[in-house]
């Protein structure tokens, strides 16, 4: 049995149609889900490059908050209440501006991670530019002082006198030994 040259092309010719066929019909059943894995390498190429900007912003923002931790005050762990040392530097900087504070009271103490928070509450007389003073020099404090309640009223009849009471939260930390050199 003699194949022709006709035959011999008919036939690879054939086997390359079948081929071609079988090809595309893999590759189509296949093209769905090489764009959905397209598509999701794309999502997770983006979910990369945003975790890599937040990891990024995480070094900055650790590296701020060392900064800003180096200006608070550190108490002692074994201290029972630091209360009465945050009052007093109150009551000394208010003395200092003129400002009468007729009554701190301080409320519970809340722990954020390292860093503590303790509110007092200030019952408080004097005239505006003491108050002011005293608020300022609590802003130059940075993160130690934020005072987020500030209520005002007139003493008196025109006295010039005001009165009130604020809010003041103090910033700060604890470590072991902190008293001790």
């Amino acid at each position: 049995m003699k194949i022709s040259q006709r035959e011999m092309i008919l036939g690879v010719a054939t086997l390359a149609a079948g081929l071609a066929w079988l090809t595309w019909y893999i590759v189509s059943n296949k093209m769905d889900e090489y764009k959905a894995k397209a598509t999701e390498i794309e999502k997770l190429e983006r979910q990369i490059s945003f975790n890599q900007k937040a990891i990024k912003m995480q070094e900055d923002w650790l590296g701020e908050l060392n900064e800003l931790q180096k200006g608070l005050r550190v108490f002692d762990t074994k201290q029972k209440s630091v209360a009465p040392e945050l009052m007093k530097t109150i009551k000394q900087i208010s003395d200092k501006h003129g400002m009468d504070i007729t009554r701190n009271q301080p409320r519970s103490e809340k722990p954020i991670g390292d860093l503590f928070e303790l509110a007092i509450n200030c019952t408080w007389q004097s005239d505006l530019e003491a108050m002011v003073d005293f608020l300022a020099e609590l802003q130059q404090q940075g993160v130690r002082y934020d005072v987020r309640t500030l209520n005002v009223k007139p003493v008196g009849n025109n006295t010039g006198k005001l009165g009130g009471n604020m809010l003041i939260h103090c910033a700060y930390t604890k470590k072991p030994n902190a008293g001790k050199k």
